[in-house]
């Protein structure tokens, strides 16, 4: 009897060490799943925030985008222009180039996912890159030849207008008496003026281009995002975009 009992003794100490093994492997197994589907979960938020955001910082530079091209034209015209121009026109071209176009990207989820250090939980090396790019470099790019337009109207073109264009109120220079008029197309036509619009020019149509790259680049991301999220994410992303336009 005691030979029969060793036997089965030791069958039930090694089922109870498999069924121990087998419970503890579960548990992390299941640990590891529920760590896993979190992740995913935060990676999903946090992709969607940065879609919303790189949406926000698009609208802003398309609209940009409309008032460079239509300064860059106008400026185009005063270059080219001759006697035949009307007053008025000639007083509304110069007057839109003492606008400029400031940007400051929307990088909240960036600057929040760079002081949490959770970069790391984007698995697309390469979104995470252009993520990176987008930040780092291009939307500084932009900043950086926003600003140097925007010096340019604040400290040569205003203080120009300002001291050498005759008054009319309201600007309304086509109602203004002959002397007037013949006092504001000569300011326009001299060479210091005209040397301040070339230089507005170049920075405008230099803004402009870059501008039209770093769409490229946010349209080329939001791609990149979309095939990383679920699919009924993606489709409410497509659906709220179509509602913003």
């Amino acid at each position: 009897m005691r030979r029969e009992q060793k036997p089965r003794r030791f069958g039930y100490f090694l089922a109870e060490i498999f069924i121990l093994i087998l419970g503890i492997s579960a548990s992390f197994a299941l640990n590891e799943w529920r760590v896993s589907k979190q992740e995913s979960s935060q990676e999903t938020e946090l992709l969607l925030n940065f879609k919303q955001n790189l949406r926000v910082d698009s609208l802003a530079l398309h609209e940009g985008m409309k008032q460079l091209k239509l300064q860059v034209e106008n400026a185009q015209k005063l270059l080219m222009s001759d006697d035949a121009l009307p007053i008025d026109s000639l007083a509304n071209y110069s007057i839109s180039l003492l606008n400029y176009v400031p940007f400051n990207t929307n990088d909240i989820t960036y600057q929040q996912m760079k002081s949490s250090g959770r970069i790391g939980i984007i698995e697309n090396d390469s979104l995470a890159n252009r993520l990176v790019g987008l930040y780092e470099s291009s939307f500084e790019l932009v900043t950086t030849w926003t600003l140097i337009d925007a010096e340019h109207v604040r400290q040569k073109l205003i203080p120009f207008v300002e001291e050498n264009f005759p008054f009319a109120i309201g600007l309304r220079y086509s109602q203004s008496d002959n002397s007037v008029k013949r006092e504001l197309a000569k300011q326009i036509k001299s060479d210091q003026f005209k040397h301040l619009v070339q230089f507005g020019l170049s920075y405008k149509a230099s803004t402009a281009v870059i501008v039209e790259s770093v769409l490229e680049k946010i349209r080329e991301t939001i791609a990149m995002i979309d095939s990383e999220l679920p699919s009924s994410q993606t489709v409410y992303g497509r659906e709220s975009t179509s509602q913003g336009q």
